[in-house]
């Protein structure tokens, strides 16, 4: 193939451009699908929080991904497989980082009862960040057992920590996904990948 490098994807919903492809993890990790974050405000009315687009270490993701032939096949290899992957996270609006967390940490508690996973240490990073800027990025990478967060400002940090790995990609690619458009895009991305369709 003479293809020059993965193309740039819009989120229909938000308008937010993901790359490709990414440097994390000390790897070149390519872009699966992304979609919204909505919260409901009020009734029926939701707002846009963020986008989130999932990348994966292609070579071992599409052997981890052998097989796999339905959207719930493909979230288990995303959520459950070894490679390397990132959760890149676009604000679409500006929002207190510590609300950020915050919301996170509802998702993950329940999914790490009786771990020990270091929820308040996850929850102190963001309560350690100010603001985050509509359009500012928060990178969550899985190494091994390992969660690395960047955020804007150099920030950095890594908790050690399998259930919380776990916990985090659950939020997005399990039986109740926080968003329906981004476990679908996720999904279909690896299922294209694998398949070759």
């Amino acid at each position: 193939g003479g293809g020059g490098g993965s193309k740039e994807v819009k989120e229909p919903v938000t308008g937010i451009t993901f790359p490709g492809s990414i440097q994390a993890g000390g790897k070149s990790l390519e872009l699966m699908g992304c979609g919204e974050r909505k919260k409901k405000i009020v009734g029926p009315v939701a707002v846009n929080v963020y986008a989130i687009g999932m990348y994966v270490d292609q070579g071992p993701a599409i052997v981890a991904g052998k097989g796999a032939s339905s959207e719930a096949a493909a979230a288990k290899v995303l959520s459950d497989g070894s490679f390397t992957k990132s959760l890149r996270l676009v604000m679409a609006r500006t929002v207190n980082a510590e609300r950020i967390g915050d919301a996170l940490a509802e998702q993950i508690v329940p999914r790490v009862k009786g771990t020990g996973a270091p929820v308040e240490e996850f929850k102190g990073f963001f309560k350690g960040l100010d603001k985050l800027e509509n359009q500012q990025v928060v990178i969550f990478t899985q190494s091994g057992s390992t969660l690395a967060v960047s955020a804007p400002g150099n920030r950095t940090s890594q908790f050690n920590s399998a259930p919380l790995c776990k916990a985090l990609f659950d939020i997005y690619l399990g039986d109740k996904p926080v968003s329906d458009n981004a476990k679908k895009a996720m999904t279909q991305g690896l299922l294209k990948l694998c398949g070759g369709k």
